[in-house]
């Protein structure tokens, strides 16, 4: 009884952190792509929308798609290296 007690004991906690990691996991997924809006809201639209009014013009989205894509483009850059360079690709 006591053998089946430890292992219980022992599974239920690998469960529980697991669940834990996978939590922590999403928050920082969520946090991550906050601060990605975040940038670029505060670059791209600053850079592109010069004169705010209700509507972008087509020369704003233009601009605001470039800015974005080039965002989404560095960000994967740098994660690609900072994984390789922790030995995870």
């Amino acid at each position: 009884m006591d053998s089946y007690g430890s292992q219980g004991a022992s599974s239920s906690a690998g469960l529980n952190e697991g669940h834990v990691m996978e939590s922590i996991k999403q928050e920082m997924a969520v946090a991550f792509l906050n601060e990605f809006y975040q940038t670029v809201r505060d670059k791209c639209f600053g850079t592109c929308v010069t004169k705010p009014s209700s509507s972008l013009s087509s020369s704003e989205q233009q601009c605001l798609a470039r800015c974005c894509d080039r965002y989404a483009e560095a960000t994967q850059v740098v994660t690609k290296a900072t994984l390789e360079m922790n030995g995870y690709q």
